[in-house]
């Protein structure tokens, strides 16, 4: 870009450490500043699409921005040129598209983009802009209105019909609940078997080697295969289903011998490299090999990203570019030799033909690869990107050559067979052994040598032992085998993977023990529902062709508008199916959990503080007993709950933390409405209390950590006095934390763990306060208290300005009255100089009380 040439550039990325980088390679007359991700979204407070006029979203500019924003401005009055250089992916894209339509700036513009943050991919990005791709800012739109539209109508349903308000329904978390609901069904209605088979152990002069029973008289015996891996059922596949008695019988006529080797095949193998990380295998592998999260893989990627070692971590390709493919094979060649490179470059190839996050595989970034010894990292960076550096090498190195020799043994209708594998040149191996899902699987690249045989040769029998093995139930999801069953489903893209899963641990619909995921009465109540009550939006066909639709509108293939209208309008539309939901009387039914093994006269229900059961007194009463936390779907019995019921409601007993700074005892108790921390035992004297936020109610540890439940049991936070000598104050509420001076209530951040409640100062919260005076956003009555401006009196009542949760409004007398301008509801500048022509306008169409 020539017109950059000497003039001052002002640069916008999402992130300071990305700044920071970016900034070691830019020339004087640039000057790059962060974003911080979105400076605006959709209003959280309500549905914010304006399905009528062609589904306009309302977007606000959250307080915590407003400050970025004006400092934003202030920047661009100096520049003479702009460079969007967020991420080059939808979201990227969409956080351009809002900093121009907020900012308006009246020097050119262009996207600045790349895919690794390398002296030579930004020197090139600075003389390479291209136009904002409105397509893709399109499709990113779409799909956020879709997820509002799916979350608001539904969500609240949900918590309607199961009684709790905490519940809530995504368009694409739903079928990822449904996949583990599905799984968990599948192994509740799944029927152990047992088999047997047996080992032998045979000594030679070389060693010692072991040998399993697979057939007696010509008939293979039972193995894991012979069974349905789904139901578990015996396939019939006229094999011997022995049981002990049988095993035994068959041993006591071969165990004579002689054991002899009939036959010995070997044959040479060879294994391929995988293809270099996207985003899915990525997570799926450090969840195998680091035990990291989805959320903490993607997490610790993006810094790595953001400080230039890697390339873009949010891709569905596995393409190397050439620069990729010379940093590779120069790493193979220093490091283990040419010997170990692939006769030919290795390219690979998505397996989705609807690739489109980015362009390149995660790898090193350059065209000469830092080794992990040389980057300076520690700890899980270090980790993450040696399994990034690994992996990109392996895919351009030389095939794995292996022999495997199969030796069968017979002995009086018997017969065995062992086998061993040798590695005679490990190739890729030498750098990267991809993960298994099943351990004993992983053994696979390892050697497992026999002895020196020969066909004829007469062994020596030291062992001969009869084996049980139990058949499985299918595995439970883990978050790297729900990863790549999202990814084969087309359920959501590669960037909504983690969150998926942690929305769904977050909502309590899945628990995690160990590394398996596995749903809750609460998930499955919630699956049962949409299942029930709207299959059409949790089908996974619908939702892979809806997610090809978003591509489609990216690739200006259909149009946004024509995609929502038929996602929600008409007789098969969202909002119609909503309709007939609202309008059923089938509450009691929806809260009934069916379950395959609780029988219908005791069955479990689902309320507002979890899952219960009814024990029917004598008197004709009902008491509600809560189930156990330790209690889940998938393994609870009818028994169990009969005894529960029998046994009756367990007294609540206060759990003695420790004491405050006034010597008070804390205690830790369970009610009606969940968890929550008490000073003092006595009840009489209404001791002072805290509900346990829902973050800890899952951890118990933390439930029962005296210095949480101190900070809790200590608000409010007087932070100091405004200029009028009344108090500010920091504290939480039934929406969440807040700061309240006088009758003005400013929200703070929901979505922090409440750390801005108890990290905010006086002077920050001087300036919310000082802001949300003159445009008060608050809930309830303070936004109804503070006036923004007054315009005098019209028809002998004064008319004044408000903000409320629609936008701004007059009010006139006692009455609030919409704003006629529909540009001025959302734009303060304009609401602040309405002409009294306008307010006159607005006046008129008043609507007057019915008598």
């Amino acid at each position: 870009m020539q017109e950059l040439d000497g003039q001052k550039t002002l640069i916008i990325v999402e992130s300071p450490t990305k700044a920071k980088t970016i900034k070691k390679f830019l020339p004087s007359n640039c000057t790059v500043v962060a974003s911080n991700g979105h400076i605006r979204d959709l209003d959280s407070d309500k549905a914010a699409v304006d399905v009528e006029k062609g589904f306009k979203p309302h977007y606000i500019i959250p307080s915590e921005k407003k400050a970025l924003v004006k400092s934003l401005k202030e920047e661009l009055k100096k520049t003479d040129f702009l460079l969007l250089a967020t991420d080059e992916d939808r979201e990227g894209e969409s956080i351009s598209w809002h900093l121009l339509e907020v900012l308006k700036p009246k020097v050119n513009y262009k996207r600045m983009v790349f895919h690794e943050i390398t002296k030579k991919a930004i020197e090139k990005a600075l003389t390479s802009g291209r136009e904002l791709d409105i397509d893709m800012v399109h499709a990113q739109e779409a799909r956020r209105i879709i997820d509002r539209l799916f979350g608001y109508d539904v969500s609240s349903l949900v918590g309607q019909k199961l009684s709790s308000r905490k519940l809530s329904a995504g368009r694409v978390q739903s079928p990822g609940l449904m996949l583990t609901v599905e799984r968990e069904k599948e192994r509740i209605a799944f029927k152990n078997s047992s088999y047997f088979d047996a080992k032998a152990t045979f000594n030679t002069a070389k060693g010692n080697f072991d040998a399993k029973l697979i057939q007696f008289n010509n008939q293979n015996l039972a193995s894991s295969k012979s069974f349905d891996s789904t139901t578990g059922e015996y396939k019939n596949d006229n094999s011997l289903l022995l049981d002990e008695e049988g095993i035994n019988n068959i041993l006591s006529k071969i165990k004579s011998g002689p054991f002899v080797i009939t036959d010995i095949i070997s044959k040479p193998i060879t294994s391929k490299p995988s293809a270099p990380f996207i985003t899915s295998t990525l997570q799926q592998e450090a969840i195998k090999k680091l035990h990291f999260s989805s959320k903490e893989t993607m997490r610790v990627a993006q810094k790595l990203y953001e400080n230039g070692l890697i390339t873009y971590m949010r891709t569905d390709s596995p393409f190397l570019s050439e620069e990729g493919i010379n940093g590779a094979r120069k790493s193979v060649k220093d490091l283990y030799g040419a010997e170990f490179l692939s006769k030919e470059v290795r390219q690979f190839k998505s397996n989705s033909a609807e690739a489109q996050e980015a362009h390149e595989a995660i790898r090193p970034s350059g065209d000469t690869f830092v080794s992990p010894k040389e980057s300076g990292l520690s700890g899980k960076e270090l980790a993450l990107y040696n399994l990034i550096w690994a992996r990109t090498m392996a895919s351009q190195m030389a095939e794995a050559k292996k022999k495997t020799t199969t030796v069968r043994i017979s002995s009086n209708g018997g017969l065995f067979t062992a086998s061993g594998t040798q590695i005679t040149f490990a190739g890729f191996l030498r750098a990267y052994v991809e993960s298994k899902d099943d351990p004993e699987a992983a053994l696979d690249d390892k050697e497992t040598l026999l002895p020196p045989l020969d066909v004829g040769q007469e062994l020596d029998l030291d062992k001969l032992l009869s084996q049980k093995h139990e058949t499985k139930a299918p595995p439970r999801f883990t978050e790297a085998t729900l990863v790549r069953e999202l990814e084969q489903r087309g359920i959501g893209r590669p960037s909504t993977y983690s969150s998926i899963i942690d929305t769904l641990l977050n909502r309590q619909y899945l628990i995690k023990e160990g590394n398996s995921l596995i749903p809750t009465f609460v998930g499955f109540a919630v699956c049962q529902y949409l299942i029930n009550s709207f299959p059409k939006y949790v089908d996974y066909d619908f939702t892979r062709l809806l997610e090809a639709d978003l591509d489609d509108i990216a690739s200006h293939k259909i149009d946004k508008i024509e995609l929502l209208e038929n996602f929600y309008l008409g007789e098969n539309g969202l909002k119609s199916k909503v309709k007939v939901q609202k309008s059923k009387d089938d509450k009691v039914l929806a809260k009934t959990l069916k379950l395959p093994q609780i029988s219908d006269e005791n069955p479990i229900m689902i309320g507002p503080y979890g899952p219960y059961v009814l024990k029917k007194e004598a008197d004709g009463k009902q008491e509600y007993i809560n189930l156990p936390k330790d209690m889940l779907p998938g393994t609870v019995t009818d028994q169990d709950i009969k005894e529960l019921i029998k046994k009756g409601k367990v007294k609540n007993e206060p759990i003695l933390l420790g004491k405050n700074d006034n010597d008070e005892e804390i205690y830790l108790l369970s009610g009606r409405f969940g968890p929550y921390w008490q000073i003092g035992k006595d009840v009489a004297n209404k001791p002072k209390r805290a509900s346990i936020p829902s973050w800890y109610q899952k951890d118990e540890e933390c439930q029962k950590d005296i210095e949480i439940a101190k900070k809790y049991l200590s608000l409010p936070r007087v932070l100091g006095e405004n200029e009028n000598g009344e108090q500010i104050i920091a504290t939480k509420g039934k929406y969440g934390p807040y700061l309240n001076c006088g009758d003005l209530n400013i929200n703070l951040n929901k979505r922090d763990h409440d750390e801005q409640l108890f990290s905010i100062t006086y002077e920050e919260a001087r300036e919310l306060i000082k802001s949300g005076a003159t445009k008060a956003k608050g809930k309830g009555k303070s936004a109804a208290k503070t006036a923004i401006k007054d315009f005098g009196e019209f028809n002998g009542e004064s008319v004044k300005l408000y903000y409320g949760r629609y936008g701004y409004y007059l009010k006139h007398g006692k009455t609030n009255v919409p704003i006629d301008d529909e540009k001025a509801k959302s734009d303060e500048n304009l609401a602040m100089n309405l002409t009294k022509e306008q307010i006159e306008s607005s006046l008129s169409k008043k609507k007057t009380k019915k008598k």
